[in-house]
């Protein structure tokens, strides 16, 4: 495996991030912010929701960088597996927080005023689609923390 390939693996993923657009909203705004969220991607609007789908591990690296930031990998982790079916899952993101670039993980749908973001992720690497997103911290005897790829 290359040093490329530990970074972006070359797993099947389909990523979706999902939003109500609110009457005081801005549209192009909303779909910018799920546009970052996701790293691009193709952008609808349907229904009153702004929708972007991406395909591939790249999708999630800004929600990589951000829960990592965060230390929220924990809480991102249990979200996933308890929202898993089969070889899909999901979490919440405040929208609010991810206008200005952040990624905040929200558990529940009355932690966003504005409603959350819902990401969703699909793969038959599931598993291995979550340990990348979200690595094993190993803590060694003089405190410092290392990810285990």
């Amino acid at each position: 495996m290359t040093q490329i390939d530990k970074i972006h693996p070359k797993w099947e993923v389909s990523v979706a991030a999902k939003t109500i657009v609110n009457p005081s909203e801005d549209p192009d705004k909303v779909i910018k912010c799920l546009v970052n969220t996701i790293n691009g991607g193709n952008p609808s609007i349907l229904n009153n929701f702004a929708i972007v789908t991406s395909k591939g591990i790249h999708s999630l690296h800004h929600i990589r960088v951000g829960v990592k930031s965060r230390l929220s990998a924990g809480v991102l982790r249990r979200l996933l597996e308890n929202n898993r079916t089969g070889n899909t899952s999901w979490f919440l993101l405040n929208k609010q927080a991810a206008i200005l670039g952040t990624i905040a993980l929200v558990e529940n749908w009355e932690e966003s005023t504005l409603g959350p973001i819902k990401v969703t992720i699909d793969s038959k690497d599931l598993d291995k689609v979550i340990d990348w997103l979200l690595p094993t911290m190993v803590r060694t005897s003089n405190e410092r923390i290392y990810e285990r790829m």
